[in-house]
């Protein structure tokens, strides 16, 4: 077991999906567009980012 940075993607990644499916982070500068974006994406979004966080932790810390 050993430190894989390739692991911060996933884990950077998931970080940012889900502070813009909660809405922290913009998707458009356009307020309309972001609401349909986050109509569209920001269920689904609040359930898969952690999982991907979790594969990106995994990753860096050498248990997959």
């Amino acid at each position: 077991m050993g430190v894989n940075l390739e692991g911060l993607i996933p884990l950077l990644g998931g970080l940012y999906a889900y502070l813009l499916a909660r809405g922290v982070v913009r998707a458009s500068k356009d307020p309309a567009k972001n609401e349909a974006w986050l109509r569209k994406w920001g269920p689904t979004l609040k359930w898969l980012a952690p999982l991907v966080m979790l594969v990106g932790l995994l990753l860096l810390i050498g248990v997959l």
